[in-house]
């Protein structure tokens, strides 16, 4: 199950690259394969021009470490901040770990617990809903880090001035871009920025909603406030958001916590559950997608005398600054 969990979701450019790098060393060397042996090298040595989930052996790498990262966080606050918790020490200390890890999977997309969420550390739960919040985040910056017209989707070509060399230019008031530093600045600061864009902009859609909800679950929450709890609604909607389905439920129902809330609280969570399956993703200018044409052709010929101007220009610029 978790490597089902695993293989659907966010390890899928994992699964997808290791299965045709195993096709590849499966075909027979013989002639009647080289146009099928053809075609998987050019999948594996561009994988973005192909396929938007399809990534490079260097990004298949750094998703992997990624991964790897996020759920052991899940799975030891798990095992750490649950040692006096009844409901966890109610399972066999070697299942407690297999279960654990198989919880650190399910958190972040399976949607399956293996004790009631509500039983758990309240620590663990905050984790649990950052985790649900960035669960898209390690794919999404692989496949925009991966996508060859990045720069073009960041708007560094297309705002940023004429390259000039002269020092004395540099002081000018003319207002540049602010993407304009991103080739020289390293990866770091693309990851960087990309987060701060993420969290900037999908944040303002889960604050709403946890306000719209609040409202109008008021009176519910007067009734019974350790139920309809801020915390619970909070942790309902990143759930939602994050289209992972995981829910603290309630004391004596079968069903989810957003099974008792109104009509229009339920609606809410639909339309946050839509803008979280649709998150902003490099659809408009990826490679992957987009047909052969006139005018895509001319986009690859200015984007490679850019970067020819830029790698001319990049050694003076180095030797002025030194």
């Amino acid at each position: 199950m978790s490597l089902l969990i695993l293989a659907g979701n966010t390890c899928y450019p994992i699964f997808l690259r290791w299965i045709l790098r195993a096709i590849r060393l499966m075909i027979p060397n013989h002639e009647y394969f080289d146009q099928f042996r053809d075609t998987l090298d050019f999948l594996l040595d561009h994988p973005r021009r192909s396929y938007t989930t399809l990534f490079p052996s260097a990004h298949t790498w750094w998703l992997l470490f990624s991964v790897i990262i996020l759920n052991g966080i899940d799975w030891v606050a798990f095992e750490v901040l649950n040692v006096d918790n009844p409901s966890v020490d109610a399972i066999p200390r070697g299942s407690r770990v297999l279960d654990g890890l198989f919880q650190a999977f399910c958190v972040r997309s399976g949607g399956f617990y293996v004790v009631n969420i509500s039983a758990i550390q309240l620590g663990t739960q905050v984790i649990y809903v950052v985790m649900m919040y960035i669960s898209v985040y390690p794919v999404v910056i692989t496949m925009r880090h991966s996508n060859v017209y990045e720069e073009r989707s960041l708007g560094i070509y297309a705002d940023d001035p004429p390259t000039n060399d002269d020092p004395q230019d540099s002081s000018s008031d003319t207002p540049r871009s602010p993407f304009s530093m991103a080739p020289t600045a390293g990866r770091i600061y693309f990851i960087r920025q990309q987060l701060r864009a993420q969290m900037a902009y999908d944040l303002w859609w889960i604050a709403l909603a946890v306000i719209i909800i609040c409202i109008v679950e008021a009176g519910q929450f007067t009734r019974d406030p350790v139920t309809f709890s801020a915390f619970n609604i909070i942790f309902e909607t990143v759930s939602a958001y994050g289209c992972v389905g995981i829910s603290t439920g309630l004391p004596n129902q079968l069903y989810s916590f957003s099974g008792a809330w109104r009509t229009l609280s339920k609606l809410v969570l639909c339309a946050v559950m839509i803008r979280g399956r649709h998150r902003g993703l490099p659809v408009a200018i990826d490679k992957a997608i987009m047909l052969p044409s006139d005018k895509l052709f001319k986009v690859e010929e200015e984007d490679a005398q850019i970067r020819m101007q830029r790698t001319v220009t990049c050694p003076t610029r180095s030797r002025t600054s030194i």
